[in-house]
């Protein structure tokens, strides 16, 4: 897997804004397969659901792994 350096640039209570190269973050989303066909179609479909209104809302994304868990 890919090492994904960043710097944290601006820090608040609510948001973490990281400053990325884009090499760095490219290699990194290629090694998790974020470029890969299946995942883009994941994307499309949820992008439907979405606007189709089949959606949940989610605080955070321990909800889906305790969810698979259960």
């Amino acid at each position: 897997m890919a090492n994904l350096r960043a710097k944290v640039s601006k820090k608040t209570d609510d948001y973490i804004n990281l400053k990325i190269k884009r090499e760095d973050l490219e290699s990194f989303c290629s090694s998790v397969g974020l470029f890969k066909k299946e995942f883009i179609k994941a994307l499309d479909s949820s992008e439907k659901d979405h606007r189709d209104g089949r959606i949940r809302e989610r605080n955070s994304l321990h909800e889906l792994i305790r969810g698979k868990k259960s």
